[in-house]
């Protein structure tokens, strides 16, 4: 089986919040740092499997810690934390430097589920992880993986019990 390091499908963007970012309370949008995240984390994917076509399917354990704001830079670090042949598990994190002290905090953490859409897909490589970060997150890969097929199924009863109004 092929073997690929976590470190090998990271994915980096830095930037700004600008003012047109911004919502009432003066921090980023929720919503354009999970459309950053959606594009990072599928960046990663794309080294993981290249020519592999995917979807995003779910942000889990999404958790905004810090509010990332006018005054902060931002840097969203993904990488592929486990895989199955059916979808690939990202790992997100937004570390936020403020522009006057340099100071750093995390801001917000995030897993994403991609899954694979081309069906003769039946090998994916194995994600060895090397930092302490990268070994703490991927040895829980399973027990993740587990809440989240729990989740799907408990999901499609709520969606048959919805109406259409």
């Amino acid at each position: 089986m092929k073997r690929i390091y976590c470190k090998d499908t990271r994915t980096v963007y830095e930037g700004y919040v600008f003012p047109s970012n911004l919502n009432n309370n003066d921090i980023q949008f929720g919503g354009r740092t999970l459309e950053i995240l959606d594009a990072n984390a599928g960046i990663s994917v794309v080294k993981f499997l290249p020519g592999v076509p995917f979807v995003t399917a779910s942000y889990d354990r999404v958790h905004f810690i810090k509010p990332i704001s006018e005054q902060k830079i931002y840097k969203c670090v993904s990488y592929v934390t486990g895989a199955i042949p059916k979808a690939v598990e990202v790992f997100t994190k937004f570390v936020t430097q403020d522009k006057v002290t340099a100071a750093k905090q995390v801001a917000f953490t995030a897993f994403c589920s991609l899954v694979i859409t081309d069906k003769t897909v039946t090998e994916v490589p194995q994600v060895i992880p090397e930092s302490a970060e990268e070994k703490y997150l991927c040895q829980d890969y399973e027990l993740r993986l587990a809440e989240r097929i729990n989740e799907f199924k408990q999901n499609k009863q709520l969606v048959a019990k919805l109406d259409y109004e």
